[in-house]
């Protein structure tokens, strides 16, 4: 009984890490811009295009600030229920559904203020930045299955 629940605490941790962190535009970041900051420095900008994009980030800066709040406190609740001795499987629920819509809500807003800055991009800016994603992406996937590869040695090294 124990390890099951041992076992069902770690997946939940690990879903509820794989939720948070597996969003478009490269995860959520402790700064809502940071990430697209990142990515829009490596493309030859004008002076005009960084005063839109400015615009449309500064615009979106206290609706970000609030979602992340959201998600913050969302989290923190859960791992209240989780961390409740002999936590029952309704609460763990009930206490993640919060969670996962304010990480819905996230997302929809970092893809609104997306397409905003796609609208500033010229077609060969845009191109840039798709695959500036996509070798983010090929990283990000290497290094999850490191992850992976470790978490099962060290299963398979004491589950015996």
């Amino acid at each position: 009984m124990k390890r099951a629940l041992i076992v069902f605490f770690v997946l939940v941790f690990v879903m509820v890490g794989a939720v948070s962190g597996a969003v478009a535009f490269g995860g959520f970041h402790h700064k809502h811009s940071c990430g697209i900051l990142k990515s829009l420095t490596k493309l030859d900008l004008t002076d005009a295009q960084k005063k839109s994009i400015a615009t449309i980030l500064k615009s979106n800066k206290a609706q970000s600030q609030t979602l992340r709040a959201n998600l913050k406190t969302a989290k923190q609740n859960l791992h209240t229920a989780m961390s409740t001795p002999n936590a029952a499987e309704a609460a763990i629920r009930a206490a993640y559904k919060p969670v996962a819509a304010a990480v819905e809500e996230m997302i929809v807003n970092r893809a609104q203020v997306k397409a905003q800055i796609a609208k500033v991009l010229t077609p060969e800016q845009q191109a840039q930045l798709d695959k500036h994603k996509q070798d983010r992406l090929a990283k990000k996937k290497d290094h999850s299955k490191t992850g992976k590869s470790l978490t099962d040695e060290w299963i398979e090294k004491y589950s015996k």
